[in-house]
C-alpha cells in the first residue's frame, strides 16, 4: 500500500511523543517537500527546536510561519506561531501590529464576504516524491538535520499567493485597532496534547476559548452515562458562557488531537470593559443565536417555521435576567408571553386541591408559555426560575404578529397543545415527574 503524507503526519505525532527529535524533523521536512503549506509540520519543526535546546533557530521559524499565515489568511494560526515568540523581541511587535492592521475593524483589506482559505489536504497525496526530495539532500547527521530543517521550514518556494482581501476573525474583528492591539496581548495560548481536559463540567469558568488548530469533543454526564454531544474544529468558540455568567460550566471538553487555543479571561475582559464592549457584545450575540439554534432544533413550534420566518420571529426576542425563585408564569393567570431559558434552570408545578405537584425541571434551551398564547387560556401551571439566570423573552403581542402571517403554524401549535394537554392529565394521574424534553401545558 502506497505511503501517504497523512500516513507520515501520523506518525509525526507518535515520534515526537516518543523525543526522536531527528526522525520528526525529517518527516515534517519530508510533508513539507510535499504540501509547503502545511501549517503543523512548519510549527512543529519550531516546536522540536525548542525541545532540543535551539531556542534562536526556533524562534526564526516561529517568527516566519507566523508572519505567512497571518498574511494568508490564517490569522488565528498566525497568533498562534507569533506568541511563541517572547514578547520582547521586535519580531514580536512587528507581528503583532501586522496582524492589528490586517484584522482590526480599521483594516482596508478586511472584508465580511472574503472566502476563508482552506488548508491544503493531505489525506491521499503519496509521499514518495516528497521522501525521495529530502533524500536528494544527502545523508544528515547531527546538528546538519536540524539546521536543514530550519531551513525548510522558512522556504516560501511553492507556498500560494497571499489574498487581497482577508476574511474576518469572528468577534474579534470588531474592534477598532487600539482595542484590537491591547486583545493580542490578552489573548493567552494553549497548546494541548490528544486527551487533554479542557474544561470541566461543574467547574466555574473564568475564560472562553477560540479553536485555532485542532479538534476537541464536547461531552456531557446523563446519569451515570457521559454522552458525546459533538466535536468543535478550527475556528469555533467554547466556554463563552463563563464571560456572561458565573454559573458552572454545563459540559466537558476535552482535546481529541494536539490543539492550539487561544483564551481570553474573565478577568481581562472586565480589565478592559470599555475596549471591549464590542465583545462582549459579540459574545453574548453568539451565546444568544447558538442557545437560540439548540432551541429551533428541539422545539417543534420553530422547526417547522422556513428559515426566513424563523429569523424574523426569533429577532423579536428581548433578553431578560431572572433571579432565584422568581416566578415566571403564575397558573390561572394571562399568559404574557413565550419564554426560553438562555442559561439557568426552572420549576414547574400544578396546584391539585391543596398540594403543589412537580411537573417538569425545564434546563438550558427549553421553551415554555406558549400552550396559552395559542390556545388563548390561562395558564395551568407556576414556572419559578431555579437559579439566577438569563432568559430570552417574546411578548404575546409579538407573538400573535407571528401567528397571524403563518397560518401553518398556528396549525401546528394547536395540534401540539392538544397532545400536551392530554400528557399533562395523565401525569397528574402518578407520581412520576416530566423529563426536560417532554410535552406539558404550560
Amino acid at each position: 500500500m502506497t505511503k501517504t503524507l497523512c500516513d507520515l503526519r501520523s506518525g509525526l505525532v507518535e515520534l515526537y511523543e516518543s523525543e526522536d527529535w531527528d526522525a520528526a524533523l525529517v518527516n515534517c521536512m519530508t510533508i513539507l517537500k510535499g504540501v509547503p503549506g502545511n501549517f503543523e509540520a512548519r510549527i512543529k519543526i519550531g516546536d522540536i527546536l525548542l525541545k532540543m535546546g535551539m531556542g534562536q533557530e526556533a524562534q526564526t521559524v516561529f517568527a516566519f510561519v507566523a508572519r505567512h499565515f497571518i498574511k494568508a489568511g490564517f490569522p488565528l494560526l498566525g497568533i498562534v506561531a507569533a506568541k511563541m515568540l517572547p514578547s520582547s523581541q521586535e519580531s514580536y511587535q512587528d507581528l503583532m501590529e501586522l496582524i492589528t492592521n490586517l484584522y482590526s475593524s480599521d483594516s482596508e483589506q478586511l472584508a465580511a464576504d472574503a472566502p476563508h482559505p482552506q488548508l491544503p489536504n493531505i489525506e491521499m497525496l503519496s509521499a514518495s516524491e516528497a521522501e525521495e526530495a529530502i533524500q536528494s539532500t544527502g545523508s544528515l547527521v547531527g546538528d546538519q538535520v536540524a539546521q536543514t530543517a530550519v531551513q525548510v521550514a522558512i522556504d516560501a518556494a511553492g507556498l500560494a499567493e497571499y489574498p487581497k482581501k482577508l476574511p474576518v476573525i469572528p468577534i474579534f474583528s470588531d474592534l477598532d485597532a487600539e482595542a484590537f492591539r491591547q486583545l493580542l496581548t490578552d489573548l493567552k495560548v494553549r497548546r494541548c496534547a490528544r486527551g487533554e481536559e479542557l474544561i470541566r463540567e461543574g467547574q466555574t469558568g473564568d475564560s472562553f476559548f477560540m479553536v485555532a488548530r485542532g479538534i476537541v469533543e464536547v461531552v456531557k454526564r446523563v446519569g451515570d452515562e457521559e454522552v458525546r454531544l459533538t466535536e468543535l474544529a478550527d475556528g469555533t468558540i467554547f466556554g463563552e458562557m463563563a464571560l456572561i455568567s458565573n454559573k458552572p460550566r454545563s459540559a466537558t471538553v476535552r482535546s481529541m488531537t494536539y490543539v492550539d487555543l487561544l483564551e481570553l479571561s474573565r478577568e481581562d475582559l472586565d480589565k478592559e470593559a470599555h475596549r471591549y464592549q464590542s465583545v462582549a457584545k459579540a459574545l453574548y450575540r453568539f451565546t444568544r443565536a447558538r442557545m437560540l439554534d439548540n432551541m429551533v432544533v428541539r422545539s417543534a413550534v420553530f422547526k417547522e417555521l422556513p428559515q426566513v420566518e424563523r429569523t424574523a420571529l426569533l429577532d423579536k426576542f428581548d433578553a431578560l435576567d431572572v433571579k432565584k425563585g422568581q416566578v415566571l408564569i403564575e397558573e390561572g393567570k394571562k399568559g404574557e408571553g413565550l419564554f426560553v431559558i438562555l442559561h439557568g434552570d426552572a420549576e414547574v408545578v400544578k396546584k391539585d386541591g391543596d398540594d403543589q405537584v412537580p411537573l417538569a425541571h425545564l434546563e438550558e434551551g427549553e421553551v415554555f408559555g406558549e400552550i396559552s398564547l395559542v390556545r388563548e387560556v390561562p395558564t395551568t401551571a407556576t414556572v419559578t426560575a431555579g437559579r439566577d439566570g438569563k432568559y430570552l423573552f417574546l411578548s404575546s403581542e409579538e407573538f400573535e404578529k407571528q401567528i397571524a402571517r403563518n397560518p401553518s403554524l398556528w396549525r401546528t401549535l394547536t395540534e401540539i397543545s392538544e397532545k400536551r394537554l392530554k400528557e399533562t392529565a395523565q401525569r397528574l394521574e402518578g407520581p412520576e415527574l416530566l423529563g426536560a424534553d417532554e410535552f406539558i401545558l404550560i
